[in-house]
């Protein structure tokens, strides 16, 4: 097959786990077949810290089966399209165990791997999933909700500082579910608490295990607004912690605002009763449609978080731009540290430090991660040059 026989196919640039030579000459010798195109080669650590953040687009990761050092469940994850990555995983040799709907070249056969990446990958389903009450509550009580991490670094200096637990939904048949897809169901259900607690917990779980113990580092847990203002669910919140034996002050409770606030006196005992015990507490997805930031400001946060999308058009919307920076103007004069969330290019990262931001979070420095995945990006984030 030539490479005129592709036309529609788009360029592939390849990661590749193999050690075998025998594996390394028949993946060359079939994109060869194809085409010119690049072919980087490393180890599954290596491969686990490049796939987490977005400096390189790979078409596919291919992963020699045997090569994966313990880590293949997490290379699953980064190339699961729910976190918006576009690499295909593709394994080769003869896989015990592998994951189902991976592509598998069982034989080291160069004309086997040419026809395997010549494959159009799947489209992507972008859809609302359609789940009954009875599904959300079987996905909270069966095992179906995991978190992933996103880290926050420093500005000034790249230092990583916390990671935001976000919440994946693993259906059966629907494949992982990005939270904006399945959150919004939970909360008109009235299941929110319940997946709160859930992530907390998973949370602070994790925390305590090998990707976090002994680093210092902050955890930010979203609760929805419905949620903060329940008393029964910051005492549920307090005992996870201790149970844990996690400092409060490294727990930020993230305000996330599905509905707007109503009763701002009753907000101002949730956080009081928050601060109280130690935590800090922030707002989230700060743009212009939050309304009533003001009085907002003037209640006991501790940081504020800037919307993502707007984050995103600062390169191009001057007006973006000026309100971005009066925000985070307005929240240093109210002693509250600045997050710019959905930094995912350099050019960004420089705006938003322009504009006074002490955090950023995005894909520039990394993807939201399986738990496996953490201690390897906390070890190469240290090998790179700091923002």
């Amino acid at each position: 097959m030539t490479a005129g026989a592709r036309t529609s196919f788009p360029d592939l640039n390849l990661l590749a786990v193999i050690r075998s030579p025998s594996w390394t000459q028949v993946v060359r010798d079939a994109v060869c077949d194809i085409g010119v195109f690049p072919i980087r080669t490393c180890g599954a650590r290596d491969a686990v810290f490049t796939l987490a953040s977005t400096s390189v687009r790979y078409s596919h990761l291919l992963v020699e089966c045997g090569c994966a050092d313990g880590l293949l469940d997490t290379l699953v994850g980064l190339t699961d399209g729910s976190i918006g990555s576009n690499t295909e995983l593709l394994l080769l040799g003869a896989c015990t165990g592998a994951p189902s709907g991976i592509g598998v070249v069982r034989l080291a056969d160069r004309s086997s791997v040419r026809e395997a990446l010549m494959v159009p990958p799947p489209a992507r389903d972008v859809s609302e999933p359609l789940m009954q009450v009875a599904e959300l509550r079987a996905a909270l009580a069966n095992s179906m909700i995991e978190a992933r991490y996103q880290p926050i670094v420093r500005i000034k200096d790249g230092c990583p500082i916390a990671f935001e637990a976000l919440a994946r939904l693993n259906h059966p048949s629907l494949g992982t579910i990005p939270p904006d897809r399945f959150v919004p169901q939970i909360e008109d259900a009235g299941l929110a608490p319940e997946l709160t607690e859930l992530i907390s917990a998973c949370a602070f779980a994790d925390m305590t295990g090998a990707g976090f113990t002994g680093l210092g580092l902050g955890i930010t847990l979203n609760f929805p607004l419905d949620v903060l203002l329940q008393p029964e669910a910051l005492n549920r919140l307090e005992a996870q912690r201790l149970a844990a034996g996690i400092p409060a002050r490294q727990v930020v409770v993230e305000l996330t605002e599905s509905r707007p606030v109503e009763d701002f006196d009753l907000l101002r005992q949730s956080l009081n009763h928050l601060r109280g015990m130690g935590y800090l507490v922030a707002i989230d997805d700060v743009g212009p449609a939050v309304p009533r930031l003001a009085p907002l400001l003037d209640l006991p946060f501790t940081g504020l978080k800037l919307d993502k999308d707007l984050v995103q058009r600062i390169e191009h919307d001057p007006e973006t731009e000026d309100f971005l920076r009066v925000t985070t103007a307005q929240a240093h004069a109210h002693g509250l540290s600045v997050v710019a969330e959905g930094v995912e290019s350099r050019v960004i990262l420089e705006r938003v430090r322009a504009i006074g931001a002490d955090y950023a979070q995005g894909f520039l420095a990394a993807r939201p991660l399986p738990i496996g995945a953490v201690p390897v990006w906390l070890d190469g984030w240290r090998h790179t040059p700091a923002f």
